[in-house]
């Protein structure tokens, strides 16, 4: 067999690693197999599968990744507790003498939930159960429907403590604490943007609002449903800035206060299993993805395919802000077909080095990168949004799905590039704190 540069090896490991994608193994799979074939290429095999021993250990025992699975029970409590019932009741009822209130109801929840979920995928299932019937009962189109729950998913992977800003955080050693507080301005601001395309489309749609009256009495009860959600965000996120909590500390006590709501709120023994069983499994998923990454990144480390990738973006004289918009546009293409945790764990140890290089604010790409990755999952044809709302409402065909998400998908470009002009708004909240 002819010499083959490592750098040659890395580029067709990273080629083995697509193919086995575009096959439909699983993507931890695939890169734990492409990552041991290229480096044991390289290396040799018997390196390669003592570094197989030796890494999923080195994972499971970093203290810092045991905030995964806290936040993902405190979400998993957070849904067994009934809260997303309770959220959506409560905006329904604040906005119920608005022709456009169920549907910005719907999005009101969505960014609650968010608080408490973290995840794009579960936010926007367990919001469509509650939502979607109540919308098509009150006549709004099937389209908006969708659309508004498939897009309000989405906050789930912006508005902290979120999976995927950790998870980012994580992986190239940046504060948590700063990569939370930078999500906020751009969570919020696709809220307001997903609020104002509600508006504009019910225009064209009126459905027909609550008759009931929004007294004080109706405003309080509102209010007090909400109270336990506000309740676990400013405990984890006022312990975590106000000096109370480490970040690990934070998920704990969160998954502690809502168990204590869940209890409160009659969870019975089953729910409970229901809760740790879905947390053991998602877990389970994100620590297979993160030893795959881990092998994937010794690959990366020894060809040194990171570095060669930075030289040929040097020589071509590009801008960094060409860079920028040429990477952000590869999220969005993983977006359509795989997880925004496994494509962030995937392709961020290759952009990384390059975002360094070209002097980009890792705390501002990392925003840029999840907004990216959001938009990838509620576009057309393939976005993963559109077929879990398509799971959960099945009387909504797929192509109402896909034309309803398109106006968001609209909002959120909109919302991409006004955070690339004005990265303030992603950088003000960490400074001001001192974070960044």
């Amino acid at each position: 067999m002819p010499y083959l540069s490592p750098q040659t090896i890395g580029f067709i490991s990273v080629g083995l690693l697509f193919l086995m994608i575009g096959l439909r193994a699983p993507i931890a799979i695939a890169m734990i197999v492409s990552g041991m074939v290229g480096f044991g290429w390289i290396i040799g095999f018997d390196v390669a599968l003592s570094l197989l021993e030796t890494a999923p250990l080195d994972v499971a025992r970093r203290y810092s990744f045991t905030m995964i699975p806290l936040f993902l029970l405190m979400g998993n409590l957070a849904v067994q507790s009934g809260l997303s019932g309770d959220l959506f009741t409560a905006s329904r009822r604040l906005l119920r003498r608005w022709r456009s209130g169920l549907p910005l109801a719907s999005v009101s929840a969505c960014g609650a939930f968010s608080a408490v979920s973290g995840s794009s995928l579960a936010t926007a299932a367990t919001m469509a159960r509650v939502a979607i019937p109540e919308m098509l009962a009150s006549g709004y189109s099937p389209r908006l429907a969708a659309g508004t729950l498939a897009a309000g998913g989405t906050l789930g992977i912006m508005i902290p403590p979120s999976i995927a800003l950790l998870l980012y955080a994580l992986i190239t050693e940046q504060s948590v604490g700063a990569m939370f507080m930078a999500g906020l301005i751009p969570g919020l601001l696709a809220f307001l943007l997903y609020c104002v395309t509600v508006v504009i489309l019910v225009k064209r749609n009126p459905g027909n609002p609550d008759q009931g009256v929004s007294d004080h009495l109706t405003i309080l009860q509102a209010i007090a449903k909400g109270i336990p959600v506000l309740v676990l965000f400013l405990t984890v996120m006022g312990g975590l800035y106000g000096g109370l909590f480490t970040p690990t500390e934070a998920a704990g006590a969160g998954a502690f206060l809502a168990f204590i709501f869940a209890v409160y709120r009659g969870m019975r023994f089953s729910g409970f299993v229901s809760a740790v069983t879905a947390t053991i499994r998602t877990s389970a998923t994100i620590f297979l993805i993160i030893i795959g990454a881990e092998v994937f990144g010794y690959l990366l480390s020894v060809s040194q395919i990171t570095f060669e990738l930075v030289s040929f973006i040097r020589d071509l004289s590009l801008q960094p802000w060409q860079v920028l918009v040429i990477i952000l546009g590869f999220f969005i293409i993983f977006g359509l077909f795989m997880d925004s945790l496994a494509i962030i764990l995937l392709t961020v140890p290759i952009f990384y080095p390059l975002i360094v290089e070209m002097g980009i604010d890792p705390i501002w790409f990392g925003i840029l990168a999840v907004v990216a990755v959001e938009i990838g999952l509620i576009t057309p044809p393939v976005g993963m949004n559109l077929f879990i709302i398509r799971s959960v409402a099945p009387s909504i065909s797929l192509r109402d799905v896909m034309y309803g998400t398109v106006p968001f998908v609209v909002a959120d470009i909109v919302r991409l590039a006004i955070l690339l002009l004005f990265p303030a708004l992603v950088l003000v909240l960490p400074q001001w704190l001192g974070l960044h």
